[in-house]
């Protein structure tokens, strides 16, 4: 860990996805730049994100627990859980949260989500160390016992990992399968290598209705 507060930052904003050095000192000299006052807020609005913020016990995803708390039982769930009008016959895989967010802002879902939190990379020998195929195989389980569940939607990125990952989880859920359980993958709407966080909501419709 480099001694220099500002090249410890550095290292810390260089963790954010997408972020090479260059841009993660930018970042910390922007911070300097922007005066004491504004330094101020953005620590104190770090440290109230764990507290503002929860994880749904649910669908996994992180939601806004301020004055919302989201409380059946002693279980966290988010408001989107809550929703009484989304179909659960329908159970959309995605990868990570901002995914869930563009398929929730593009309007033309209304089934439900589970983050499934990464990909699994595809030498990997423990793919329960990267994803949550534990909580995936509760969550199914209990939806398919319930005889509310019809199909899961796997809407994970257009790429050699995402591939590899719906194989697995293909796999995971081949005794539900064998009872009926639909399985499918976003239509080829969305490009090679692409990430549904980046995707249009036209595209997001289109792949959905495409998906096979």
């Amino acid at each position: 860990m480099p001694d220099n507060i500002v090249d410890r930052l550095v290292e810390i904003f260089r963790r954010f996805p997408g972020i090479g050095p260059r841009q993660a000192r930018r970042f910390v000299y922007h911070l300097l730049h922007e005066g004491r006052g504004s330094m101020d807020r953005f620590v104190a609005d770090l440290r109230a994100l764990h507290l503002a913020v929860a994880q749904c016990e649910q669908c996994f995803r992180f939601y806004s627990a301020l004055n919302r708390p989201g409380s059946i039982g002693q279980a966290k769930i988010c408001d989107l859980c809550q929703e009484t009008g989304r179909d659960p016959s329908l159970l959309m895989i995605v990868e990570k949260d901002a995914d869930l967010e563009a398929v929730k802002q593009s309007g033309t879902y209304q089934g439900s989500f589970f983050v499934l939190g990464g990909l699994i990379p595809i030498l990997e020998k423990d793919p329960r160390s990267k994803v949550r195929l534990s909580e995936l195989v509760t969550t199914i389980t209990k939806r398919f016992g319930e005889k509310s569940l019809v199909e899961v939607i796997f809407a994970l990125a257009v790429n050699p990992e995402g591939d590899h990952t719906i194989e697995i989880l293909k796999q995971t859920l081949e005794p539900w399968v064998k009872k009926g359980l639909k399985l499918t993958v976003l239509g080829r709407g969305l490009s090679t290598g692409t990430e549904l966080e980046y995707s249009d909501a036209e595209t997001i419709k289109n792949a959905l209705e495409n998906r096979s």
